[in-house]
Parts: structure tokens; sequence; C-alpha cells
């Protein structure tokens, strides 16, 4: 369920970043001529993930929650289309995308 929703994709690439940062600094041990120059490139990865996660809570506090039809949990959505982050049903709020039971309703 890691790739579910976009804000899900967004943590994830934080959290890669955070791991690649720390490799990286780890690196700087193997050698020690140019620990320092390791060492801000790893922190360099570290602070923008931090600034990747701060990003997705400000997406998160604003995004539109919906109960998801098939599984029946609230999740958000971000944009026209998304994911539900727990079952990966397509979720839309546009009726120009949306298919189903509702849109042949509708019509």
């Amino acid at each position: 369920m890691l790739f579910a929703s976009k804000l899900n994709k967004f943590r994830t690439v934080a959290l890669v970043l955070i791991f690649a940062g720390m490799g990286i600094m780890y690196l700087g041990f193997l050698w020690p001529q140019a620990m320092m120059f390791f060492f801000i490139l790893g922190l360099l990865g570290v602070g923008s993930s931090v600034a990747i996660y701060f990003w997705v809570g400000v997406l998160s506090t604003q995004a539109v929650q919906v109960e998801c039809p098939q599984c029946g949990r609230i999740t958000k959505i971000l944009g026209r289309m998304d994911q539900c982050m727990f079952c990966k049903a397509n979720l839309t709020l546009d009726p120009d995308y949306a298919t189903g039971q509702a849109a042949k309703k509708e019509q």
C-alpha cells in the first residue's frame, strides 16, 4: 500500500530521501578525505525530505475527505482523481471521470 494514493507516494519519496541521505553521510567514513562533502550532501537529502514531509502535511490538511465505495473507509483525495489509501480503488470528485452506478444514475 506504499503507492496507493498521491499523499502516500510523496511520503514514500521523503522516506527514501532520508535513508539515501544517511547512506551518503555514511560514505564519508569510507572516504575520509571527502567526509565534509558527503556530510553536506547527506544533510541536503535529509533536509529535503523534511521539507517534503512538511509540504505533505500541509496538503493533507487541505485534502478532501471522502468515503471509499469499495472498502467503506474514509480517505483523502488530492486533485481530480486519486486512489483510496487502503484498497487502491480509483476515486474522483469530477462527474466526467466517474464510472459505475453513481455515474449511470446521474445520466
